[in-house]
C-alpha cells in the first residue's frame, strides 16, 4: 500500500514513523510548521508492533509504559490531552518472577510492600537491602533526569559548562564505573533477588555483568509508575499519528526514502521510492544512525558520520499468541528465570549463541483488564545476539528451551495460534542494526557519551530514535524526539515568522491511509 506525496516543499521531513519521529512531528506540526512523516513500511509505530496469531491482535513489541508524563506533556504542547486518546491503567504490581526452584516473588510499587515479600522471600538483610537500594535509584534519577535524560547530550565538556562544577560533582555519584551486577551485590545477598534486579540491564540490550550501575534507576522507573494501555501500546502510535493529522501533518506509508542528498554541510533533497525529490528545511531521521553511516542512504551522510565504535545491542526471539495458559498465576508483566544467569549472557554476549537456558519474559495482555476466560492473548521474548543469520530455522530450536524454562517455573502454554520473529526480520525491519533492537549495546562508564546525539555535522540532519541518546524504550525515544524538535524549532524561529507557501494539506486522505494500513 503506497500513498503519494504532491506537495514538495515542507519545513521539515522526518524519515521514520517510530515513536521518536512521530513525536518530533506532533511537537513540529503543533508549532505550526509544516511537517511531512515517510515510511517505508505499511505501518507506523517502529517497534511498537502487532501481530495478528488467529486473526487477534497481540502487540509484539514493548508492552508497558513508564514515564508516562512524556506523553502527557507532548500532547499538552499539542493542546490535547493523553488520555482523550487512549486509555490507561496504572498497574501496582510491577511484575511477577519465577525460578525452577519453585520460587516465586512479586516486585510492587510500593515499596513497604515489596519489603515485606523480600523479607519472607530473602531474609531482612535483603529486606532493608532493597529499601536502600529505592533510595539510590530515587537519588540516580533525581540527578539524571533533568540534566541529562530530558536534555541533549552535547558531551562532558560541554555538559560540565552547563551544570558547573557542582552539577559535575554530583554527576560524579552516578555510579557510572561499577557494573550493575556487582553494585547490587551491595544490596541483595541472595542471589535470586540480585538476578531479578539485574535483568533491567536487558532493557538497554545489554548485560547486567557489563553494564554501568547507573542503569539500576530503571527499576526507580518502573516502581514510580506502570501503566498498560488499552488494546496495546500500539494504540498510543496510533493516537500520536491521529494528533499530527489534526495538526495539518502529513504521514505516507509505503513509501521511504531512499536517498538523502547533500549539499556543503546541508541536506537538499530527499529522493522518495518513488522517484520524487523532496526539499525541506530540515531533517528529522528516525532509524539508526548506523544506516546514514553505511550508505544505505546515500554518499551525503556517509562524508559527515561516523559509525559508532559501541557493538551491537540484544536481539530477541519472540512469539505473539493466542493460547491458553496452566499451572501458574499469570500477572500482566512475568519473567521466568534461568537457572545460571552468567551462562546466559556468556552466551548471548561471549560466544554470541542464543542461550541454552534463557530467561523468558511472558506479557498476559489481558491480565488487569478483565478475567480472561478461555483463550489469552500472549508475547514471550527471550534474548537473542544481533545476528541476522538466526532465522526461522532456529525459531523451533528457541522455542523448545523456552518452553523448557517455563515447564521448569511452573507454566504450561497451549498456543492455538502462534506468530514469530527473529533476529533476521528485526535485521530486515530495521536496516544495519543486525538485528539489534536497542542500539549500541550500554557496556562500560563511557557507554551513555558514546550513543549517537541529535545533533549532526549535516546543520539539518537531526537523529532521533532508540539508538540515539537517551536511550531504548518507548519513553526514551519520544524525549529523543522532543530533543531533536526543540532544537530544529531553535532553528526554524531564528530563520522565519511565517510558515512556507507549502500547504501540508491531505489530512482526511493522509488519516484514510493510516485506517487502513493500522486497523483490521
Amino acid at each position: 500500500m503506497v500513498d503519494v506525496v504532491t506537495e514538495t516543499s515542507w519545513d521539515v521531513v522526518v524519515v521514520g514513523a517510530g515513536v521518536g519521529g512521530l513525536a518530533s512531528a506532533l511537537r513540529l506540526a503543533a508549532a505550526g510548521y509544516s511537517t511531512l512523516v515517510v515510511e517505508r513500511d505499511n505501518a507506523i509505530g517502529g517497534k511498537l508492533a502487532r501481530a495478528y496469531p488467529g486473526g487477534v491482535a497481540v502487540d509484539c513489541g514493548p508492552t508497558v509504559l513508564t514515564m508516562v508524563d512524556v506523553f502527557e506533556d507532548l500532547f499538552a504542547l499539542a493542546g490535547e490531552r493523553l488520555t482523550d486518546h487512549v486509555r490507561l491503567r496504572r498497574h501496582e504490581l510491577i511484575a511477577r518472577h519465577a525460578w525452577p526452584d519453585g520460587s516465586r516473588l512479586d516486585l510492587h510499587c510500593d515499596i513497604d510492600r515489596t519489603a515485606e515479600d523480600i523479607a519472607a522471600f530473602a531474609g531482612p538483610r535483603d529486606a532493608e537491602g532493597y529499601r536502600r537500594f529505592c533510595k539510590h535509584g530515587a537519588r540516580l534519577l533525581a540527578l539524571l533526569d533533568p540534566t541529562f535524560l530530558r536534555e541533549h547530550n552535547p558531551g562532558i565538556a560541554a555538559l560540565s559548562r552547563r551544570i558547573g562544577v557542582m552539577g559535575m560533582l554530583r554527576m560524579s555519584r552516578v555510579d557510572w564505573s561499577r557494573s550493575l551486577w556487582n553494585a547490587l551485590g551491595e544490596y541483595f545477598s541472595d542471589v535470586r533477588v540480585r538476578q531479578l534486579f539485574a535483568r533491567y540491564a536487558t532493557y538497554c540490550g545489554s548485560s547486567p555483568f557489563e553494564a554501568p550501575a547507573t542503569l539500576g534507576l530503571v527499576a526507580e522507573l518502573e516502581r514510580r509508575g506502570l501503566w498498560s494501555i488499552e488494546g496495546g501500546l500500539f494504540e498510543l502510535a496510533k493516537a500520536l499519528a491521529r494528533a499530527i493529522v489534526r495538526h495539518r501533518g502529513r504521514i505516507v506509508l509505503g513509501c521511504g526514502v531512499v536517498e538523502i542528498r547533500t549539499e556543503g554541510r546541508r541536506v537538499d533533497a530527499l529522493v522518495l521510492a518513488d522517484g520524487t525529490t523532496v526539499r525541506c528545511k530540515h531533517v528529522v531521521f528516525n532509524g539508526d544512525p548506523a544506516a546514514l553511516c553505511d550508505g544505505l542512504l546515500g554518499p551525503g551522510p556517509t562524508r559527515e558520520l561516523e559509525r559508532g565504535e559501541a557493538r551491537p545491542s540484544l536481539s530477541a526471539m519472540t512469539w505473539a499468541m493466542l493460547a491458553r495458559p496452566e499451572g501458574f498465576d499469570l500477572a500482566h508483566h512475568n519473567v521466568f528465570f534461568s537457572a545460571d544467569y552468567p551462562a546466559e549472557f556468556d552466551a548471548l554476549f561471549g560466544r554470541g549463541e542464543p542461550p541454552l537456558d534463557p530467561t523468558v519474559y511472558v506479557c498476559a495482555s489481558d491480565r488487569g483488564w478483565s478475567v480472561p476466560d478461555g483463550p489469552e492473548r500472549i508475547f514471550c521474548l527471550t534474548n537473542a545476539p544481533a545476528d541476522p543469520t538466526i532465522g526461522a530455522d532456529m525459531e523451533p530450536i528457541c522455542r523448545e528451551r523456552m518452553e523448557r524454562t517455563m515447564r521448569a517455573c511452573g507454566l504450561k502454554l497451549t498456543p492455538l495460534a502462534i506468530e514469530h520473529q527473529t533476529p533476521r526480520r528485526f535485521a530486515e525491519r530495521f536496516p544495519a542494526t543486525n538485528g539489534a533492537l536497542y542500539g549500541g549495546v550500554t557496556h562500560g562508564p563511557m557507554a551513555p557519551w558514546r550513543r549517537a546525539k541529535a545533533q549532526t555535522k549535516l546543520t539539518n540532519l537531526w537523529l532521533v530514535g532508540g539508538a540515539v541518546h537517551p536511550g531504548a524504550g518507548v519513553p526514551m525515544a519520544a524525549l529523543s524526539g522532543s530533543i531533536a524538535a526543540r532544537q530544529v524549532l531553535a532553528d526554524l524561529r531564528s530563520t522565519s515568522t511565517s510558515r512556507t507557501g507549502a500547504t501540508a494539506g491531505g489530512t482526511s486522505t493522509a488519516w484514510r491511509r493510516i485506517k487502513a494500513a493500522q486497523s483490521r
